[in-house]
């Protein structure tokens, strides 16, 4: 057989534990990496500018790396999903024989998957498409009877134990290949260079897979301890590499495992919790998969879809911008807008705060998330703004609504991050930089936009307006 496959690239973006790059290359032909970036259909999705700009960043850095292989990656700079087919067709022209891709899971990226997969085919062509983005594919973490789970709780028990019985295992990177001399093709453009806005964050896979081990030989022990507290380095800082693909969930848990050993079953140890935290990422993707209608924006608890909410725009734009009087809350959308991230305990704070004190609809706050995050992934901000707003699996019960105030104080006891995001309140005790209300002359401070106990009654209401009441009202 002669000719090339391609390799098409998408949110896969490494040589290791790459399973269609695995499958391109088992072909025994050369391989041509493509990558297409496609900045109006990233913009139809929101995706954070900074994101996108790990994304180029990476891409040019892999193709360093894939040229080590004797793989060339060519790097195409497009427009929007309904062009890829006709992009990739013109490569195929040149001499491929198939088509290897990661497969995903959004409504548009199946579109357009479908549509290539469908012009190749006229040309004889085949495309396969490679279920790689979890560790067990959607669809086979099921409960006895053969029913997806709806809940976490059983789902990571089911989990766990295809993990004990069949321990995941990663591909290792290609061994050089023979390389492929082509010319790209006139109509295609080269990938434009990004702005480097997120520069901070290193994109050679090699240092990454470090920040891994590092994390799960040094820090994860502590992890369960120190998670919560946004103003200490608790977190593994990996997120945005999982969103993009420069680490696959089976890299994280191979190297949990291979550091921690039993003590990742240990209920309690850090190592426990992360790779609980791994399988919260799974679930929200099998639960995609498996119901589709959230992909279409619309809650899981189908009752909830009759909320009226406030969606009073200037209390929205106030949240955005970290003016909301609520110190937390103001630090956290604060830390995203110049960050381009968010500390996990925080996210579910503001969440909270947009849906239960200021009744803006959830599907405004998961927007705009995806617009500032550099690890915006839809499925796990979906999931955790539902859970947020009580709209989705594992809900949080529609009673429970956190106080913003007690929150910081238990999370940020003596202020360090509020302090860090929020200047006004540098020179407030330990007590008033939770809740410096009312405000001395000599800060310059919003005053609070609501009143929490009576903006907590009022989401009550309108829960109950929906749903059957459901026992002793709490809060968090």
């Amino acid at each position: 057989m002669s000719g090339f496959s391609i390799l098409w690239l998408r949110n896969d973006l490494r040589c290791y534990d790459n399973a269609a790059l695995h499958s391109a290359v088992e072909l025994g032909l050369p391989v041509l990496a493509v990558f297409i970036a496609t900045p109006k259909s990233w913009q139809q999705h929101q995706m954070a500018p900074i994101k996108q700009d790990l994304i180029r960043r990476r891409v040019e850095a892999m193709q360093q790396e894939l040229a080590a292989c004797g793989v060339t990656l060519w790097a195409i700079e497009g427009s929007d999903y309904q062009h890829c087919a006709g992009q990739l067709a013109t490569l195929a022209r040149l001499g491929a024989v198939a088509l290897f891709a990661q497969a995903e899971y959004e409504l548009r990226e199946q579109q357009r998957d479908a549509a290539v997969s469908s012009k190749l085919a006229q040309m004889g062509i085949p495309c396969h498409f490679v279920d790689s983005q979890c560790c067990f594919a959607p669809g086979t973490v099921l409960s006895k009877t053969a029913e997806v789970y709806k809940v976490f709780t059983p789902f990571k028990k089911t989990w766990l134990q295809k993990l004990q019985a069949a321990p995941v295992v990663c591909l290792p990177k290609p061994k050089h290949l023979a390389a492929l001399a082509l010319t790209l093709p006139s109509p295609l453009a080269p990938m434009l260079p990004g702005d480097n806005s997120s520069a901070a964050y290193p994109v050679q896979e090699r240092q990454v897979l470090d920040m891994l081990r590092s994390f799960c030989t040094e820090r994860v022990q502590d992890y369960q301890k120190l998670r919560d507290f946004p103003a200490k380095p608790g977190t593994s800082g990996l997120s945005p590499y999982l969103a993009i693909g420069v680490l696959s969930p089976r890299q994280a848990v191979a190297r949990l495992l291979l550091e921690q050993g039993d003590s990742c079953y240990q209920e309690g140890s850090g190592a426990a919790v992360w790779l609980s935290e791994l399988i919260w990422r799974e679930f929200y993707k099998h639960i995609l998969v498996a119901y589709p209608k959230l992909i279409k924006h619309q809650p899981f608890q189908q009752d909830t879809a009759a909320i009226v909410w406030g969606n009073n725009k200037k209390w929205f734009q106030a949240w955005c911008e970290g003016r909301t009087g609520y110190p937390i809350v103001d630090a956290a959308m604060r830390q995203l807008n110049q960050t381009g991230w968010m500390h996990n305990r925080l996210r579910m704070i503001v969440a909270s705060f947009l849906v239960k004190d200021l009744q803006i609809d959830w599907r405004w706050g998961e927007a705009y998330f995806m617009s500032r995050l550099i690890d915006g992934d839809f499925a796990a901000n979906n999931g955790g703004w539902q859970w947020a707003a009580s709209t989705g699996t594992d809900a949080a019960p529609y009673f429970r609504i956190f106080n913003p105030v007690t929150q910081s104080e238990k999370f940020d006891p003596n202020g360090d991050f509020i302090r860090c995001f929020v200047p006004e309140l540098a020179k407030c005790n330990n007590k008033e930089v939770h809740w410096p209300h009312p405000l001395p002359k000599s800060v310059n401070y919003v005053k609070p936009l609501v009143d929490h106990a009576k903006a907590r009654l009022r989401t009550l209401e309108i829960f109950n307006a929906v749903k059957k009441p459901a026992g002793v009202l709490s809060s968090d």
